[in-house]
């Protein structure tokens, strides 16, 4: 994401913050530091565009052939 995008991220979730607070005034700043702090999140765990990463730690492992227990001598199913 370009700067002015990642500017304009910031200052709409910096004014989310202030709404939500119930709109006091002079604590802009603690809610910029805030928005920073959300966006760079969202960027470091953000997946590629192609979600190679997600796609290899999520990949199904190879299924395994359980072959059928047998029957133990002197067992309930040898018994019959």
């Amino acid at each position: 994401m370009n700067h002015q995008n990642r500017d304009e991220w910031i200052a709409k979730r910096a004014y989310a913050l202030w709404e939500g607070c119930g709109r006091e005034h002079g604590r802009n700043v603690e809610h910029w530091a805030q928005a920073t702090r959300e966006y760079d999140e969202l960027e470091r765990t953000r997946a590629s565009a192609d979600g190679q990463e997600v796609l290899v730690r999520f990949r199904p492992k190879p299924a395994t052939t359980i072959s059928p227990r047998r029957a133990e001598p002197g067992s309930a199913a040898m018994r019959g």
